[in-house]
């Protein structure tokens, strides 16, 4: 599934795919995303590791297990790691806008 735009409690995000390991490696590294985009990453099912070395801006991170929301990580300044507290087999990586742990158990819709 590569879907092109995915909804998250009502607001829409144009989704670009971590597809390979330099994609996966890089993530937003040393790029510029709009407030309505993020960054798609899809893994096995187990507990991820995260940086935010070398990026611009902070970032939210919403960790699925296939459509439901089981972690978030909020506002990953520059320069910090970030361990996901359960095992999830998808991420997706937005600039800090707000993302909060209330929308964990809930559903996202792919498109």
């Amino acid at each position: 599934m590569n879907p092109k735009t995915l909804e998250i409690n009502g607001k829409t995000y144009s989704v670009n795919i971590a597809d390979n390991f330099i994609k996966r490696a890089f993530g937003l590294m040393f790029r510029d995303i709009s407030e309505n985009e993020g960054l798609f990453f899809k893994y096995g099912n187990r507990r991820l590791h995260i940086h935010t070395f070398f990026m611009k801006y902070p970032i939210d991170v919403i960790f699925l297990k296939d459509d439901k929301i089981v972690d978030v990580a909020t506002n990953l300044i520059p320069w910090k790691t970030y361990n996901s507290k359960v095992k999830s087999n998808r991420m997706f990586e937005v600039k800090a806008s707000g993302i909060t742990a209330d929308l964990i158990g809930k559903k996202i819709k792919f498109n």
